[in-house]
Order: structure tokens, then C-alpha cells, then sequence
């Protein structure tokens, strides 16, 4: 009974600290924006992020959509590695 009421405990332990608290915009598990942009920090660090980034934004097709915040928020490229296929 002992080892049960420690499981519930620390589970109970768990999910309090997942909710964390912060009320911030971004959704659980989502990247780090560049400041004063809605551009993921991934996209500026390396080419395949950007590339991640640049394809998530065009899958969305919302012609009705918010234009996207950029700041001043550069994406990154690469001069190494090999080009990518648009789908």
C-alpha cells in the first residue's frame, strides 16, 4: 500500500509541475521564438530548420490567416548542404 500511495504522490508531483505556470502564447512543446517574431529560433540556427519552418508556413494555405511576424529575424542558409525537393 506504501509503494501506491508514493506512485499516486509523485504522479500527482508530475503533473503539477508540468503546467508549469508561465501563461505564455506558445503552446506546450512549442520551439523558442526569436524575439519579436513568430519565427522559431530552429529556423535562424540551421538550413533545415528554416526549411521546416518555410514548409509548415506554406502546408497552412489560410488565405485568411494573420500576416506572420518576422522582426528582424534572418533564416538560415547553407552553401554545403544539398537542395531540398519542394513538395
Amino acid at each position: 500500500m506504501n509503494a501506491h500511495k508514493t506512485s499516486v504522490a509523485v504522479a500527482a508531483g508530475l503533473l503539477i509541475a508540468a503546467c508549469g505556470g508561465g501563461g505564455g502564447t506558445a503552446g506546450p512543446g512549442a520551439p523558442p521564438l526569436v524575439p519579436g517574431s513568430q519565427v522559431p529560433a530552429s529556423a535562424t540556427a540551421s538550413a533545415d530548420g528554416a526549411f521546416a519552418f518555410v514548409s509548415e508556413v506554406a502546408a497552412a494555405r489560410d488565405d485568411s490567416a494573420e500576416p506572420l511576424v518576422v522582426g528582424d529575424a534572418t533564416l538560415a542558409t547553407s552553401e554545403t548542404d544539398e537542395p531540398k525537393a519542394v513538395q
